[in-house]
């Protein structure tokens, strides 16, 4: 053998106690652990004849904590039952009633006058007593003057008709009057506006209307009477309304008569109208 040889044997031998002293020391620190025991034999398995239900513990739910003040939950609203939805009745609309509208009356300014006459009127007077007889301050009347009104105090508008007596001390009683086509079934009212002048008493003046077209107003409507004198204002007299009949024929009058007997006396008239309301038409 040579010396390379044996320097090789040499060194693996070396190189094996190192080997063999590192592992004996592992073998020598490393701590011991007992045996595992042998496994149990597993256990037969039972079923039972019902299933026992688990109990379920409860489940804890955790209160909310309270709202800021001011912010609290409004409660629900309850839902408003509908609305009942109203009947609605259709309304009649009256019939509007016409509007009364005034008639042409003839001269109904007094514009044409004459002493024993006035145009477009008719005339109906009491006179039982002429110049030279009898006289009795009680029931004598003498034939009525017609003439325009002179003393600008007593004119009421523009052309004013005066009626006094012929005689100083004589006193009139008189019915001026006329007779329009109107519409039959219309409403019809009369008006006129008066004043008077009387060294006593006063003048009596009325109006009036026939609806039916008599003379004179005899079967007519008359206002109630008024004494006017010169301390009275004007007054407007207004008949009593009336429908007129089938004939179509309304008479508008006036009267006037002096209270008492005395020297200085009249009556004075003006702005005659009548006031016409159509028949109503009929409802279908």
């Amino acid at each position: 053998m040579t010396r390379k040889q044996r320097l090789i044997l040499v060194f693996l031998a070396v190189a094996d106690c190192v080997v063999l002293g590192g592992l004996a020391g592992v073998v020598a620190l490393t701590p011991r652990r007992p045996a595992n025991p042998p496994a149990a034999a597993p256990s037969p398995t039972v079923y039972p004849t019902e299933t026992p239900t688990a109990a379920l513990q409860p489940t804890f739910t955790p209160t909310p904590p309270p709202s800021p003040t001011g912010s609290a939950t409004r409660p629900p609203r309850s839902t408003p039952p509908p609305t009942r939805t109203p009947l609605i009745i259709p309304t009649v609309t009256p019939t509007p009633s016409p509007t009364p509208e005034p008639v042409a009356l003839q001269n109904a300014d007094f514009e044409d006058i004459a002493p024993s006459s006035v145009a477009g009127w008719e005339v109906a007077a009491v006179v039982n007593w002429q110049p030279g007889e009898d006289f009795d301050p009680g029931s004598s009347y003498g034939a009525p003057l017609f003439k325009y009104a002179d003393d600008p105090l007593r004119v009421i508008n523009g052309s004013t008709l005066q009626i006094e007596s012929a005689g100083r001390y004589v006193r009139f009683k008189v019915t001026l009057y006329q007779t329009v086509a109107v519409e039959p079934g219309s409403r019809v009212t009369f008006e006129i506006k008066s004043r008077g002048y009387s060294d006593e008493g006063g003048i009596q003046v009325q109006a009036g209307i026939d609806p039916n077209g008599g003379p004179a107003c005899a079967n007519g409507r008359w206002s109630e009477s008024q004494a006017v004198d010169q301390n009275s204002d004007v007054v407007t007299l207004r008949s009593p309304a009336g429908v007129v009949g089938e004939d179509g024929q309304a008479t508008v009058c006036f009267f006037a008569e002096p209270q008492y007997a005395v020297a200085s006396k009249a009556a004075f008239f003006d702005d005659a109208t009548l006031v016409v309301e159509p028949p109503k038409p009929e409802t279908p």
